[in-house]
C-alpha cells in the first residue's frame, strides 16, 4: 500500500513538472514584448505628420540636390488636382531623376493604413542613406529612379481617440451621396465603415487608373447598371471588384504612379501574427508577396486586365533576393513567408500590377496597438534591408540572373497566431 501510495506521489510529481514546462513554453520565439490589458501604449517613437514633414524637408536640404521633395496633393481636398489645402499634405520624395529612358523606375508606399508606421520610419532612415555621400548609394541612383512616399494615409497615422492619439486603419472622410450626384441613402462602398468615419484606402484603387464614380452616374455599365445600383447591390460592392476612387489619397497615389509609370512598385504593411510551424515557433517578421490580383475585366467599361508574363517575372525575382537577403542561419530575423494567396484588384498592389508593374508586398508583423516598441529597430531592418538590396540588383542587373521559380520556394503563409497581447 505504501509503495502504490509513493508510485502516485512520484506520478503527480512528473505530471505537475509536465505541466509547467508546458505551461513555460513560449508560443513564439521572440514572445513579445506585446502590448497588455490596460498598458498605456506609448506612440513617442514614431512621427506625426508635422515631425515626418520637417525630417523630410531637412533631408532634402542636406541632400545637395540628390532629393528633390513634392507636395503632390492634401488628404482632404476635392478639386480637380487634389491641392486645395485641406487635411494633411502628402509627399513624394524623388532620387535619382525620371528623365533616362535605361534608367529602372522604382515607386514605393508606406503606411496606407495609418496604424501601420514602421515602413514609414524605415524608408525615411533609407531615404537618409541615399541622401548621403555613400559611393553604393550614388551607384544605385546612377541606374535607378527612386520616388518615396512616405505615410499615404497620414489622417489615419494622426487619428485621435478622447484627445489621445491612437492610429486607425481608415482614412478621415465621411460617405456623401450626394456630393457625387447620387441619391441620399445610396450604400456606401464596402470598404467604409460610419464607426471610424472613413475608408480602408488600400481597397479603393481600381486597375481602370481613370476611373471616377462620377462619371457612372448616369451611365450604365456593361451590365446596365448605374453607379447607384451597383452600390446597393452586394454581388457587386465587394472585395472581388476594383474599388471606386472615393478618397482623395488614392487619386494622389495614382497621379504620381502614372506620372513616374514604374517597373517595380513596393507597399510596406502590417498584418498579424504567425510562427513558421507547429514545430519551428520562429515569429515570422515579415511576409512577402509578388502576386495579389487574378486578370480582371472592368465591369464600367468592359477593359481587361492581366499581369503580363515578364512582370509577373520581375516581380518573382525581387522578391527572391528581397528574401534571400534577410536570410541569416536559423534566425528569428530570417524567418520569412509568403503571404496568403488573395486576389484584391481594388488595392493600390492590385491595380498597380495590373497596369504592368513589378510589385513586392512587405507584411511587418503587428500594429501599432498590438506590439511593444522593442523590436522596433529589427522590424524596420526586415523592411529596409531587402529593398535595399532589391534596388542594389536593379542597379547592377543581376535582378535579371535571379531564378524565378525559387519564388514558389519561400514558405507559404502559415500558423496564424491569435493576438498575443492581452488587449480586448
Amino acid at each position: 500500500m505504501k509503495r502504490a501510495a509513493k508510485l502516485l506521489g512520484v506520478g503527480l510529481i512528473f505530471m505537475l513538472l509536465l505541466s509547467s514546462i508546458a505551461m513555460a513554453q513560449p508560443q513564439s520565439i521572440p514572445n513579445g514584448p506585446y502590448v497588455e490589458r490596460e498598458q498605456n501604449v506609448s506612440f513617442s517613437s514614431f512621427m506625426t505628420n508635422e515631425e515626418l514633414a520637417d525630417t523630410l524637408k531637412k533631408i532634402e536640404a542636406s541632400s545637395k540636390g540628390k532629393m528633390e521633395l513634392e507636395v503632390v496633393g492634401y488628404s482632404n481636398a476635392i478639386n480637380g488636382d487634389l491641392m486645395e489645402e485641406e487635411g494633411f499634405p502628402l509627399y513624394v520624395a524623388k532620387f535619382g531623376g525620371a528623365d533616362d529612358p535605361n534608367k529602372k523606375r522604382v515607386l514605393i508606399t508606406t503606411q496606407i493604413h495609418g496604424n501601420e508606421p514602421l515602413g514609414t520610419e524605415a524608408m525615411v532612415e533609407l531615404m537618409k542613406q541615399f541622401a548621403g555621400s555613400g559611393k553604393e548609394f550614388n551607384e544605385i541612383l546612377d541606374n535607378v529612379t527612386v520616388w518615396f512616399m512616405p505615410r499615404i494615409n497620414p489622417d489615419g497615422a494622426m487619428n485621435e481617440v478622447e484627445g489621445k492619439w491612437s492610429p486607425q486603419r481608415r482614412t478621415h472622410q465621411l460617405w456623401d451621396p450626394e456630393f457625387l450626384g447620387l441619391p441620399a441613402g445610396t450604400e456606401a462602398p464596402w470598404y467604409y465603415r460610419d464607426r471610424e468615419k472613413g475608408y480602408d484606402e488600400n481597397r479603393d484603387y481600381n486597375p481602370n487608373l481613370d476611373f471616377r464614380p462620377e462619371d457612372f452616374i448616369t451611365e450604365a455599365d456593361t451590365e446596365g447598371m448605374t453607379l447607384e445600383q451597383v452600390l446597393n447591390n452586394g454581388d457587386r460592392n465587394n472585395s472581388d471588384f476594383g474599388g471606386f476612387y472615393v478618397t482623395p489619397e488614392s487619386r494622389i497615389v495614382t497621379k504620381v504612379f502614372k506620372e513616374l509609370d514604374p517597373d517595380v512598385y513596393f507597399d510596406i504593411h502590417h498584418r498579424g501574427f504567425n510562427t513558421v510551424s507547429e514545430e519551428d515557433i520562429r515569429s515570422v517578421p515579415i511576409q512577402i508577396a509578388a502576386v495579389v490580383a487574378d486578370p480582371y475585366t472592368d465591369p464600367f467599361t468592359g477593359n481587361e486586365y492581366e499581369v503580363d508574363d515578364s512582370v509577373l517575372k520581375l516581380g518573382k525575382q525581387i522578391n527572391v533576393v528581397g528574401y534571400q537577403a534577410i536570410q541569416r542561419g536559423f534566425s528569428h530575423y530570417g524567418a520569412i513567408q509568403k503571404y496568403p494567396d488573395v486576389n484584391l484588384p481594388g488595392t493600390s498592389l492590385g491595380a498597380f500590377a495590373l497596369n504592368d508593374t513589378a510589385i513586392m508586398l512587405i507584411e511587418i508583423k503587428g500594429q501599432s496597438g498590438s506590439l511593444g516598441q522593442k523590436q522596433n529597430g529589427m522590424l524596420k531592418q526586415t523592411a529596409k534591408v531587402p529593398v535595399y538590396e532589391i534596388l542594389k540588383s536593379l542597379a547592377d542587373g543581376s535582378v535579371s540572373d535571379v531564378d524565378e521559380s525559387l519564388y514558389d520556394d519561400i514558405p507559404e503563409s502559415s500558423n496564424r497566431m491569435r493576438d498575443p497581447s492581452t488587449m480586448e
